[in-house]
C-alpha cells in the first residue's frame, strides 16, 4: 500500500522551449530598461526660475528648500510643488506649481513598436509630466499692518 495514493507530478518543458525562456526574459528586461521618448527628450526634471517684485524675497519650496529671489532651481517633474514667498513688510504669497501631462512627448513621441514600454517608463520616471512655465514671478503686496 505504500504508493497507492502517492502521485508525483512533474512539469517538463521541451528542450526547444528551454532555450527560448532565457531569450524571452532577456528581451523583456532590455525593453523595460529602455527610456521613453519624453525621458530622452527632456528628462525627469525641469529648470524653473523664481523671481519677485521686489527682489530679495525668501522662498520656501515644499516646506524644505529655502532660497532668495531671483533663483533658478531644478524641480522633479514627478510631483506638484508648493512655494511660499515671504519678505518683511509684505504679505506672504503662496504659489502652487502643478505638473501637467505632456501629450506631445509622451503619446505622440512614443508611437513606435515599443509604445507601451516607452509610455510606461515616461510615466514612472516623471518624464511624461511637465510644468507649464519655466519662469515664475510674484508681485508682492505691501502689508496692511506694519510690524
Amino acid at each position: 500500500m505504500r504508493g497507492l495514493y502517492q502521485y508525483k507530478y512533474t512539469l517538463s518543458i521541451p528542450r526547444d522551449a528551454q532555450s527560448v525562456v532565457p531569450l524571452i526574459l532577456s528581451i523583456a528586461i532590455c525593453l523595460l530598461s529602455l527610456p521613453g521618448c519624453g525621458f530622452m527628450l527632456h528628462g525627469d526634471k525641469q529648470v524653473i526660475t523664481f523671481d519677485s517684485k521686489p527682489p530679495g524675497v525668501t522662498v520656501t519650496l515644499d516646506n524644505v528648500v529655502q532660497f532668495v529671489t531671483p533663483h533658478t532651481i531644478v524641480l522633479a517633474r514627478s510631483s506638484n510643488h508648493q512655494a511660499l514667498f515671504k519678505k518683511d513688510g509684505y504679505e506672504p504669497q503662496h504659489l502652487s506649481i502643478k505638473r501637467e501631462f505632456l501629450i506631445g512627448p509622451s503619446i505622440i513621441g512614443n508611437i513606435l513598436p515599443l509604445f507601451p514600454v516607452g509610455l510606461t517608463v515616461d510615466v514612472v520616471t516623471g518624464a511624461a509630466w511637465g510644468f507649464e512655465k519655466d519662469y515664475l514671478a510674484v508681485d508682492m503686496a505691501k502689508s496692511k499692518t506694519q510690524p
